[in-house]
């Protein structure tokens, strides 16, 4: 119960490092700037997924402690998620669902991990396909100027583009067209 109780509390910060990785630098193994190279900002689509798919799961799990003890389920945030669900561990793990819950909480833990980790590789930005109805371009998360100063757009190959403030949208829509395909 010890480890999952600190992959448990260690859920918050994770979630907020994350918002800070959303939109990551391209790693580089020597720092030093030369002449003529550029900054490369990405979309961390693995920070975003880890970021959506926390607050489902600890909902979940805390209405389930909710129901069968009888008390009001906590507000849906992440701190209070995981400390109505920290209060409630012993009784959790002593239900036939332990192990899935343990399983679950260790997998949110080891996909935040992941989505933050500076020693992760470089990768380069995934592509997916346009989420434009009949568009055959594809987009890749390499966000780029947008023609004013200071202003990011992501853009697929045929021409459409989102701004920086559309770009949680843009993911929304990604998700949806690869459940369809699937």
């Amino acid at each position: 119960m010890g480890q999952l109780e600190q992959r448990l509390r260690a859920l918050p910060g994770l979630h907020q490092d994350c918002l800070h990785h959303v939109l990551s630098t391209s790693r580089r193994r020597n720092p030093t700037k030369v002449s003529g190279s550029r900054r490369r900002d990405h979309l961390n689509l693995s920070a975003l997924d880890a970021r959506n798919d926390l607050i489902p799961v600890l909902t979940s799990w805390s209405g389930l402690v909710a129901e069968r003890l009888g008390v009001a389920a906590p507000y849906r945030s992440v701190p209070h998620l995981t400390d109505f669900l920290t209060l409630h561990l012993a009784w959790l793990t002593t239900q036939s669902a332990a192990a899935d819950f343990a399983d679950e909480i260790e997998g949110l833990h080891t996909e935040l991990l992941r989505a933050i980790d500076p020693d992760a590789g470089d990768h380069g930005p995934p592509v997916t396909p346009c989420v434009v109805d009949a568009c055959t371009g594809t987009i890749d998360a390499s966000p780029k100027n947008a023609g004013k100063p200071g202003t990011k757009s992501i853009s697929c190959s045929a021409g459409h583009s989102w701004e920086t403030r559309e770009w949680l949208t843009l993911r929304h829509l990604m998700d949806r067209r690869r459940k369809d395909a699937a």
